[in-house]
């Protein structure tokens, strides 16, 4: 039996015994969930003990710290890897000398939505807040779908969770090719910059992923119109949301203040409803108009939707205040790509803080050598940068992508006001000399840099927390 076959026969059996490889990352742990929902036992391990870990295990998830071949055994239905667990990694390679099947984790996902009514959003950008404001809003008029999402809703929950119906919304990611399985009924595309060269050998192949997933989705493709990749990748047979009148889904109106933004929403010449976000920002516009495509088409009427979206949460890490410290602002983000950084940036000059500090954690060697010198424009708006080391993410330091070389970009630019630190508590230390009252510390990164944000806050640099 084929491996695809092999999977499509796992999942549609909803029995056995799968283990998890890496299983506290956001995403392993939101398939954890789902995978249990559907009635397999499900255990895992990873190498740190972290909120995730802890909180599969209070769920009743049997989770190990470490890795090894022990838990690994014949009886095992099938191994699923995280995309930093290595086909080297001591299970993995345990499992195959059991003949225990060993998938990615995408290769599950996309296993998932077969046979079912599905919403796949991807996109280098913006597919986390996407996915979250599309199962909200559906959650909240009463569909109650599966959902799996790249990050921690309140609203909804948590990360994953099995819903009441057929109807499945997930976030579907690119990072290690395996988006080109995904064949769902309805895909999003937020837009495409390149990203991931750890895995992807170039631009191009990197694009040809997202091709090969418009292709495989069954009935419409939505995406964004105003991004020139995705409109080469998605046209002429998807449909347009963007800001420019041109596109099927538009805002017009737009009125943006600090923390929120509204816009009438039109399809084509026709206006739908007014629609008040309780997030600011025109990427976050450009998200809700995303999700108002989609929810329309399922035949949500515009009450509902704009009901939905008044009452959407982001997750946590999407532009989170984590709370104030001694009349500062912390604020923590997950971007980790110049274009994401950029939107951050904006939205927190809104703010009209005295000074913006950012702490900034640069994630993967490979994509810090790619875009290195795309780096330091993206912080323009920020008084004062503290520059961490690179976080791994299981790669191995090389020449041109470590944070000593992006530093030298900074320098090259124009930034003086950039200091490079060699840990997380020596950027905590610098943090705290830095920042006075009435400015904004924004902390960004998707490694652990976010524990910084904790700690001032906790430690109560400068004065009492509200």
């Amino acid at each position: 039996m084929m491996k695809s076959e092999s999977l499509n026969s796992l999942i549609r059996s909803g029995t056995g015994h799968i283990h998890l490889i890496g299983i506290g990352g956001f995403g392993m742990a939101g398939l954890a969930i789902l995978l249990r929902d559907r009635g397999f036992k499900v255990t895992g391990c990873d190498l740190l003990e972290s909120r995730f870990t802890r909180t599969l295990q209070s769920s009743g998830i049997e989770v190990s710290i470490g890795h090894d071949i022990s838990h690994i055994g014949s009886a095992l239905a099938g191994v699923v890897r995280s995309t930093a667990v290595p086909s080297s990694n001591t299970e993995v390679r345990a499992a195959g000398d059991c003949g225990v099947p060993v998938y990615r984790r995408g290769e599950v996902l996309a296993g998932m939505i077969k046979g079912r009514s599905s919403v796949a959003v991807s996109g280098t950008h913006g597919k986390t807040t996407t996915s979250a404001m599309i199962a909200q809003t559906l959650c909240n008029a009463g569909l109650a779908p599966d959902y799996y999402v790249g990050g921690e809703s309140d609203v909804l929950g948590g990360i994953a969770a099995r819903g009441r119906g057929n109807l499945i919304v997930l976030e579907a990611d690119e990072s290690d090719g395996t988006l080109s399985l995904y064949e769902p009924d309805i895909s999003v595309v937020t837009g495409i910059d390149y990203d991931h060269m750890e895995h992807f050998y170039n631009e191009e192949d990197f694009i040809e992923s997202f091709v090969r997933f418009t292709k495989q989705t069954r009935d419409c493709v939505y995406y964004c119109g105003d991004d020139p990749v995705a409109e080469r990748v998605c046209s002429p047979s998807g449909i347009t949301y963007g800001l420019s009148p041109e596109n099927v889904y538009h805002a017009r109106d737009l009125m943006e203040k600090a923390r929120t933004s509204s816009f009438s929403l039109y399809r084509g010449e026709m206006r739908v409803g007014e629609i008040h976000l309780s997030v600011s920002g025109r990427h976050n516009v450009l998200n809700a108009l995303a999700a108002c495509a989609v929810c329309h088409d399922l035949g949500l009427s515009v009450e509902a939707i704009s009901e939905g979206l008044a009452r959407f949460e982001p997750v946590r890490r999407r532009f989170e205040r984590i709370g104030t410290c001694g009349g500062v602002e912390v604020y923590s983000d997950y971007a980790h790509h110049p274009a994401e950084i950029r939107a951050v940036i904006d939205s927190a000059r809104r703010l009209n803080a005295r000074r913006v500090i950012a702490v900034f954690q640069p994630h993967r060697y490979t994509r810090t050598l790619a875009l290195g010198s795309d780096f330091p424009p993206a912080f323009d708006g920020v008084d004062e940068l503290i520059l961490l080391p690179v976080y791994a993410a299981s790669e191995s330091p090389i020449k041109g992508g470590t944070s000593e070389d992006l530093f030298r970009h900074f320098i090259e630019y124009g930034y003086e006001s950039v200091k490079l630190t060699s840990s997380l508590e020596e950027a905590r230390v610098e943090a705290g000399k830095r920042i006075n009252e009435g400015d904004l510390l924004l902390v960004i990164g998707a490694g652990d840099v976010d524990l910084i944000a904790d700690w001032v806050v906790d430690d109560q640099i400068g004065g009492p927390a509200s």
